[in-house]
């Protein structure tokens, strides 16, 4: 059984499996799993391993779902149905050749869908919930080997709480999602005052189908994205889009970053010259996914994301932006983003039972990430803040309760699912501490 060192996006975490498992099917994955339990041995199931946090993290053995990446699509029922290994990006392009599109996607595509849904990831839009809450049917197998098939109907309780389910309910091998026609969006991006911004918020939200920010720290502008469905022409790409396609953007953004480290007193001066020399107001028209997803190379970085109710984010924005600015001990070199998702049911999703705004807190700086995110986090507790589970955060389990309403309905879901822990791991031990 070969084995080898795994390590999420930005290196920063690592894992060596005792046992790495690739299976080609449901069937495949329910032997791997009743043979662990038989052997009393924990098992992780993992897609790109795009997290920040432990919740990726493998305690012995891994179902790598690789070779699980199936799509088929039912275009009379406007549904597809794709294996838990398929990547966001395969599946928009597919649905594309099929007329059909997700109503929410992501602005990163590589993630697979196990791992997408699982950790409640979900685009921007504030009147369209996460991805998740567009899952029609699931199959899971669980912790005592079955294969279990979820829907509203079938074993509602399960399905509700699997839609997002934390690696820790059991194996997602497949799931099957409601989609829409295809559509096209046309971008606008504006640079604005980030007091003009805030005075402004709800009615950019409010006024378009999708609307998201960017703001540079010490430029004292905001990058407004708004995203309307249009039948107008698409556009051709501008040079600048074309530098961040090739990823010089990224890879100039990357030096820029490193020198900024190196030299924390010119950061508030490069981080201008990006905004000014990066950033153009511009009008563009494409097919929907494309427009909204991020093209070129990202720096690598370290990320927290916290969802916050809606109705708090002008206060929390303008507190933010002074926690950033005033800090001493660490200067916030990155990009920082703002998005909106409408409520959901789904027990453990972030926008559980109320309209969210999302507050990204992005640095590129190890020696400094510890230190911005706990001044983040605090100021997060303050409006209610829950954690994007695939992102940095030191929430207890304690406080996590108190911030999920239906935290013990997923938990009595996950001890019936997994009664021997066999998907146990550091995530999971201190998210939903062990007796």
């Amino acid at each position: 059984m070969r084995t080898r060192r795994i390590r999420n996006w930005d290196r920063t975490l690592s894992w060596k499996p005792t046992r790495i498992h690739v299976p080609r099917d449901t069937e495949e994955v329910a032997g791997i799993v009743a043979d662990a339990i038989d052997r009393g041995a924990r098992v992780k199931a993992i897609g790109a391993a795009l997290s920040w946090s432990d919740i990726a993290g493998v305690p012995e053995e891994v179902v790598e779902l690789d070779e699980m990446s199936g799509i088929a699509v039912d275009v009379e029922n406007r549904r597809v149905k794709v294996q838990a290994g398929a990547r966001l990006r395969d599946v928009n392009d597919e649905l594309a050749r099929h007329g059909l599109s997700f109503e929410n996607f992501g602005s990163i595509t590589m993630q697979r869908a196990g791992g997408y849904t699982g950790t409640g990831t979900h685009g921007t839009g504030g009147r369209v919930p996460i991805l998740s809450s567009f899952i029609e049917e699931m199959t899971l197998v669980d912790g005592l080997g079955r294969i279990r098939r979820l829907s509203s109907q079938s074993d509602p309780g399960l399905f509700s709480a699997a839609r997002v389910h934390l690696g820790c309910l059991g194996v997602v091998t497949d799931i099957t999602f409601r989609c829409v026609d295809a559509f096209d969006l046309e971008e606008r991006l504006e640079i604005l005052d980030f007091d003009e911004v805030l005075e402004n918020l709800e009615a950019y939200v409010e006024g378009n189908d999708y609307c998201k920010l960017w703001w540079l720290p010490f430029t004292g502008r905001v990058q407004v994205y708004t995203f309307n469905k249009t039948t107008k022409p698409r556009t051709r790409l501008t040079l600048q889009e074309r530098m961040d396609k090739s990823g010089v953007s990224g890879l100039t953004y990357g030096g820029l970053l490193r020198l900024g480290q190196v030299l924390p007193g010119l950061i508030p001066y490069t981080l201008k010259s990006i905004d000014r020399l990066g950033f153009k107001p511009h009008v563009r028209v494409d097919r929907s996914d494309q427009i909204i997803k991020y093209v070129g190379a990202i720096p690598r970085h370290q990320e927290t994301e916290y969802s916050i109710p809606r109705e708090a984010a002008v206060e929390a924005l303008s507190r933010w932006r002074s926690l950033v600015q005033t800090a001493d001990s660490y200067s916030v070199n990155f990009t920082q983003e703002v998005r909106f998702v409408a409520a959901d049911d789904i027990p453990m999703s972030p926008a559980s039972g109320r309209d969210s705004c999302y507050l990204g807190g992005y640095i590129s700086s190890l020696r400094w990430a510890a230190l911005y995110f706990s001044d983040f986090e605090a100021l997060m507790a303050d409006y209610g803040g829950r954690p994007h589970w695939g992102k940095t955060f030191s929430r207890t389990a304690a406080e996590i309760r108190d911030l999920y309403p239906r935290y013990e309905e997923f938990e009595a879901q996950r001890r019936k699912a997994d009664p021997a822990g066999t998907f146990r791991n550091s995530f999971v031990d201190r998210v939903f501490p062990p007796d």
